[in-house]
């Protein structure tokens, strides 16, 4: 079934963000990653981003298109059963 294909493609894609996301946290130390909590870990992480944005951006990017192309593909499965 259709549905279930878009679904195992946004659940695949949405895993491949969380991924990316993790990488942000990569010059973290592993003290840093066990004593703060999450707010605080991404103010750490939010510093190395204003030196560097590339692979923030390029995540923005890359899920931005994904998502898009979810939604025509959701939109496309909708109006072939409407027209049925």
């Amino acid at each position: 079934m259709r549905l279930r294909e878009l679904l195992d493609i946004m659940r695949a894609q949405l895993q491949e963000g969380e991924q990316v996301y993790q990488q942000l946290f990569a010059h973290v130390s592993a003290e840093d990653k066990a004593a703060l909590k999450e707010k605080e870990l991404q103010r750490v992480a939010a510093f190395a981003v204003l030196e560097d944005s590339t692979l923030l951006s390029n995540a923005a990017l890359h899920l931005r298109f994904v998502a898009r192309n979810l939604e025509k593909d959701f939109e496309q499965l909708y109006d072939n059963l409407m027209t049925e």
